[in-house]
């Protein structure tokens, strides 16, 4: 018995010893940490897509759906507005050539979703960089935008920010980015959510 089968209440490790893992499982658990293998190296580019597809090529086409679709979903959740975008080019290419694995794929649908979801990251950006641009310039044409007054222990202190810092700290910045967040997050979700259909 583990450690940590020790600490378990009696009747918990009783319950424990009656579970049987069986042969399925064996191989379900080894598939799954050769796709956490896999999508490390990948993640270190270390892996091309296609190589990533090499390595689960090896299993029988029944286990290889499942595994397929599992490493399709990670790698969809690892996708996000913030994401480089070399890094959601190699994503999504790498979600398209595991999809033509599979007996019955649906690459067109999963390729028309993933063209839509690079466009909506694409255009979060454009436009959060448009505002910040904008608010900088107005920053740097006027230089009273820059001046803070700030609390410290002698009390009141005045300071020039640079036009970046001034940009940031600005409430028109915050409220843009908590509305623009929002939309984009959950236009986001809801592309994310049909590629994760399609899987």
């Amino acid at each position: 018995m583990e450690k940590w089968e020790e600490k378990l209440p009696p009747r918990a490790r009783e319950v424990l010893s009656k579970i049987e893992i069986t042969r399925e499982d064996r191989e379900r658990i080894k598939g799954l940490e050769k796709i956490k293998s896999l999508l490390s190296d990948f993640y270190q580019d270390k892996l091309t897509p296609e190589d990533f597809a090499r390595g689960l090529k090896e299993y029988e086409l029944k286990k290889r759906e499942f595994l397929i679709k599992e490493a399709q979903l990670k790698l969809i959740d690892s996708l996000s507005l913030q994401i480089l975008s070399s890094d959601f080019v190699r994503r999504g290419k790498c979600i398209l050539v595991l999809e033509r694995l599979k007996s019955h794929n649906k690459h067109g649908q999963i390729k028309m979703e993933i063209n839509l979801l690079g466009g909506l990251i694409k255009k979060y950006r454009e436009e959060k960089n448009k505002f910040y641009n904008q608010l900088k310039r107005q920053v740097e044409a006027n230089p009273k935008l820059r001046i803070r007054q700030v609390s410290t222990d002698e009390g009141q202190v005045v300071i020039q920010l640079s036009p970046d810092e001034a940009v940031l700290s600005s409430s028109q910045w915050k409220d843009f980015i908590s509305q623009h967040d929002s939309v984009y997050r959950s236009q986001f979700a809801s592309s994310v959510g049909r590629l994760k259909g399609f899987a």
